[in-house]
């Protein structure tokens, strides 16, 4: 994770995506090194207080995103794309549940990395080698790094800007699955086919990766498998920021399910160290009707106090539901009546350490109570007072808050 690891006396090269990686033999080994380094640096102006974590075992029913088929990328390379199919299929034997996941979202992000003016920071970084004697850096580098020219200062506000979009178009991603798997790079080349095409080929390694720092994500790449000709395959497991723990509780299993040695030692993978069970972390569930929708204005009043979407419904036909005016961003008023109408709603399942946090943000006349749902559960949700209602539309012909905001465009 970003700001997890002290940057004081690194040689940047993009300083404010910048992070230092770990690289081992074993998934625990990295873990314990990281471990180690992990910690607040007041020194570092982008150090950031990131909790730890715990690695234990794989959480039953782990919600693992992965690529849709046209969303995979393999530059040709068939053995790549079989391999990624059998890794995605193994993952089924650790009890994790696989979700498709479209990745052009993802990719729009990681054009920018190399299309955009990020390349000007590494300008930053070496203007006073750049400037003074370019000939000692290697021409491919050089010629990448003297493109930073071409950007004016708009430019780069304009691409923050449409990096600010992109990364709100990828955050519903993440109410679905808890962490993402891609293979770590499309496919393998030579090191001569990269001498002979230097820029175009390194951007397709990245094409799984070149948005994770840019997107405030985490990662960890493991081996997962031998592909047919022989050549090592490998999984990288991405999730939000401060989620390095959870990854390491899959990524462990994936490593020591795959038969292969250690790197190119040849050495036997040593068996795993056992961890404790995942902590079953005690939850609540909140049905909301309104601006705290998936994709509405106040959905990161969920998603940042760690929420994910379980289930979408409606109401028991018992309910009325109201336009409130005045309100900003727009919301409605759910209102228990004695003949109603079924309103759509979601289920949000909250930390219940966080429920506290999230009704302090919550404004009058709505408040959280109880609501009848259609399965027969009651978990608590958001109501409106009766005296805000006078005057309000009834908008329960709609059948919920989304139809009402659609007709309204």
């Amino acid at each position: 994770t970003l700001g997890a690891v002290s940057a004081c006396g690194m040689v940047p090269a993009c300083r404010t995506l910048d992070t230092i990686s770990v690289f081992a033999l074993t998934a625990d080994d990295a873990w314990t090194v990281y471990s180690i380094l992990a910690g607040y640096d007041a020194a570092d102006a982008y150090a950031r207080p990131i909790p730890l974590g715990t690695p234990g075992g794989v959480q039953p029913g782990l919600r693992v995103g992965i690529p849709t088929p046209g969303s995979r990328e393999f530059f040709g390379d068939a053995a790549a794309a079989a391999a990624f199919t059998a890794d995605c299929a193994a993952l089924s034997a650790f009890g994790v549940r696989l979700v498709e996941v479209d990745l052009e979202p993802f990719y729009a992000v990681a054009r920018l990395l190399y299309e955009g003016p990020w390349v000007a920071e590494r300008y930053a970084a070496l203007r006073g080698l750049i400037e003074t004697t370019p000939e000692v850096i290697h021409p491919v580098t050089r010629g990448i790094i003297e493109n930073a020219r071409k950007f004016d200062a708009p430019q780069v506000f304009e691409a923050l800007y449409k990096l600010a979009d992109l990364k709100r178009a990828t955050e519903p991603v993440w109410n679905d699955i808890d962490l993402l798997v891609v293979p770590t790079m499309p496919r393998p080349y030579t090191v001569a086919q990269v001498l002979a095409d230097p820029v175009r080929l390194n951007s397709n390694l990245g094409t799984y990766t070149n948005f994770v720092n840019l997107l405030d994500l985490c990662a960890l790449a493991v081996p997962s498998s031998a592909r047919a000709d022989g050549l090592p395959g490998s999984v990288t497991l991405i999730a939000p920021a401060g989620q390095d723990a959870r990854l390491l509780s899959l990524g462990r299993q994936i490593q020591a399910a795959s038969g292969l040695p250690m790197g190119g030692t040849g050495e036997t993978l040593p068996a795993l160290a056992p961890l404790p069970a995942a902590p079953k972390e005690a939850r609540i569930e909140v049905a909301v009707v309104g601006a705290h929708l998936s994709g509405l204005p106040l959905n990161g009043q969920l998603t940042d106090l760690g929420g994910y979407l379980v289930r979408t419904l409606e109401t028991l036909p018992e309910y009325r539901l109201f336009a409130l005016p005045g309100t900003v961003p727009p919301k409605p008023g759910l209102l228990r009546v004695a003949a109603g109408a079924a309103i759509a709603v979601e289920v949000w399942s909250l930390p219940s350490t966080a429920l506290g946090a999230f009704a302090a943000q919550i404004a009058a006349p709505l408040g959280l109570g109880r609501v009848k749902l259609a399965d027969g559960s009651t978990p608590l949700g958001f109501l409106v007072e009766a005296e805000a209602t006078h005057g309000a539309d009834d908008i329960s012909a709609f059948g919920g808050w989304r139809a009402y905001l659609a007709q309204r465009k």
